[in-house]
């Protein structure tokens, strides 16, 4: 029986870890990592701890908590399994949704933001206490880009739609079928998000800005001839829907109505926030952070 390692830590225990040794990696080689906390919107300055005119950009942490596994399993068994040792884990992505959480992410990503999934090697309290204690939770993590996993599912011919991470000690695989892909240390990040901000010599607010810009952009997606056919009934059984309902629910549902809800939110933030920029970090922060993701500022020191 696989362990769900959310039976027992919670993403808010493991992503506060997680932050708090990003944040002392980026500050050992001099730059300022402000996270985004969504309790800054009840403060007078929303992004006070932002230096918004220096060079910088946006770090997002996507946490995954998966399951714990010991064999790995294939309804097609005439399909090859990852080499991985035991104990391994498993954690899911869908890259089919339309401004679902990995399109956000890989947008952010397309846009300039630093962007990786984070999940962690370990599948109980005692262990992440213990690697807690001694700032080694991102040693027993593993870290890896969006775009790492749609450049190995382009390359491989592979449709968007669910796709299974699998993960040892040392090695990393996305599947429907095994593709071996390239994870990251936290010092890698680091030293290139320090030579990113200094070879592109741009205020963080700019860049704020254009990734949440970037949102509004439509990804395209690679379905399969079956999935295609799937989604397009889908999309004439919605278009009924809407025309009998007088589309109310479907356009809060349309990437028009999302778009125009991005919008309004940043509008609202301008209303008490201190600057636009104030506002551009809240909005962005926000939406992040309701898809179980981590916004942190990082600038020069």
């Amino acid at each position: 029986m696989p362990l769900d390692l959310r039976q027992r830590l919670s993403e808010f225990s493991y992503g506060y870890g997680v932050t708090r040794e990003v944040q002392a990696a980026l500050e050992s080689i001099g730059l300022r990592p402000v996270p985004f906390l969504p309790s800054l919107l009840h403060e007078a300055e929303i992004g006070c701890d932002v230096h918004f005119a220096k060079p910088g950009l946006p770090l997002l942490l996507q946490f995954k908590l998966g399951h714990e596994l010991r064999h790995f399993r294939r309804s097609d068994t005439s399909k090859p399994a990852p080499y991985l040792d035991k104990p391994f884990w498993r954690f899911e992505v869908e890259t089919s949704e339309v401004d679902g959480q990995y399109d956000l992410l890989l947008k952010a990503e397309l846009s300039g933001a630093e962007v990786h999934y984070v999940a962690p090697r370990f599948a109980d309290w005692d262990n992440y206490a213990a690697a807690f204690q001694s700032s080694d939770v991102l040693a027993s993590s593993l870290l890896i880009a969006p775009s790492e996993i749609d450049r190995k599912l382009q390359a491989e011919g592979e449709p968007d739609g669910l796709h299974k991470v699998v993960y040892d000690a040392s090695r990393v695989y996305v599947c429907s079928e095994p593709r071996r892909v390239k994870e990251e240390r936290i010092e890698q990040i680091a030293l290139r998000l320090k030579r990113k901000i200094e070879q592109e010599n741009q205020p963080i607010a700019k860049t704020l800005r254009r990734v949440f810009s970037g949102f509004d952009q439509r990804r395209d997606i690679r379905r399969s001839r079956i999935r295609e056919e799937e989604f397009i009934k889908e999309e004439e059984q919605k278009y009924q829907s809407f025309a009998i309902r007088a589309g109310f629910e479907m356009l809060g549902r349309s990437p028009e109505q999302i778009a125009f809800a991005r919008r309004r939110r940043i509008e609202s933030f301008r209303t008490f926030a201190r600057s636009d920029d104030d506002a551009t970090f809240a909005a962005l922060g926000v939406e992040t952070w309701a898809a179980g993701c981590q916004l942190v500022a990082v600038t020069n020191g």
